[in-house]
């Protein structure tokens, strides 16, 4: 086929993308950040069809998603990074049908595949406890910013995105909840430690000298908002002096959160609310016993443990 018909069906189906990113934006609320993983993958499933096929995603059949499949394997894509791609393929042509376009379902009938159950690690409470050490920080803004930072991603077990959207009043300390906006702009209210009070005031102190002209209650030093990055990096730098984890990333403090109140005997119920999950499924990842515990109960049980 020629040039002319590669150029009208990009531009169709770019045309068709921009739409339902409105939709993605519009109504269903999604981020900025899932939006792009969409476009992403709907983009390269395009792709595929045109090179591999010359056809489109208005024409494409379930033999089609099923070499997607194979095509997506070949290049050493997990199993569980396909299933993303075809729960994003799901919602798209769905989509399609409810807007009344006349794409076909080629999806229906396939399965997401097998994943392998994943090991949830969590940081032990004793390292997560050496946070509360007020010689491990700085005693300038930063400092004082980052221990208040640390303690409310473990204290409330919150996504990056949810502890960089905390306002100053969504913490209602008469009645120690605070209220966080989770995924797709579910709101949910978490109980708050009265321990992180202290934690909490002395930073609100720092933070009034900066006189910050934004609603966010985590600021950078200039008194801007506070970005990803900055949460990733110094989350690695201080979990790298506390604990010997492989993992030391914000979602580790999570993981912890939920095995430790799991661990205390918390209903998997009530932590799934606190996680803000939309399935208990979700929950029941964190009920994997962390490595410390396994060896510990090796070293009870084996006759040649320590």
């Amino acid at each position: 086929m020629g040039f002319f018909y590669y150029v009208v069906v990009h531009m169709s189906f770019e045309n068709l993308l921009r739409s339902f990113v409105v939709y993605l934006s519009a109504e269903r609320r999604y981020s900025d950040k899932t939006i792009a993983a969409y476009t992403k993958e709907l983009e390269r499933w395009g792709a595929f069809l045109l090179s591999e096929f010359e056809t489109t995603s208005e024409k494409a059949t379930r033999d089609h998603a099923k070499r997607f499949i194979v095509w997506r394997a070949k290049d050493g894509i997990s199993n569980r990074s396909i299933n993303r791609s075809l729960s994003v393929l799901r919602s798209f042509y769905k989509w399609c049908q409810k807007s009344g376009r006349s794409h076909k379902e080629p999806l229906a009938g396939i399965r997401s595949l097998k994943e392998q159950k994943r090991i949830v690690m969590s940081i032990p409470e004793s390292d997560l406890l050496q946070l509360t050490n007020d010689e491990f920080f700085k005693k300038d803004f930063e400092g004082i910013r980052d221990q208040f930072m640390l303690l409310l991603l473990y204290g409330l077990g919150l996504r990056r995105a949810e502890l960089i959207s905390l306002r100053t009043q969504d913490f209602d300390w008469d009645r120690s909840v605070v209220k966080v906006l989770g995924k797709r702009n579910k709101t949910r209210q978490i109980p708050i430690p009265i321990s992180l009070k202290a934690y909490h005031d002395r930073y609100i102190k720092e933070r009034s000298i900066l006189h910050p002209q934004i609603d966010e209650i985590l600021v950078t030093k200039k008194g801007g908002k506070l970005y990803p990055s900055i949460v990733y990096k110094r989350v690695v730098y201080y979990l790298q002096g506390t604990t010997s984890v492989v993992d030391k990333y914000p979602h580790a403090i999570r993981h912890s959160y939920a095995t430790h109140l799991l661990n205390a005997g918390v209903d998997i119920n009530v932590v799934k609310e606190l996680m803000g999950h939309e399935s208990l499924s979700s929950t029941q990842v964190y009920t994997t016993s962390t490595f410390e515990e396994l060896v510990q109960a090796y070293n009870r049980a084996h006759p040649k443990g320590s």
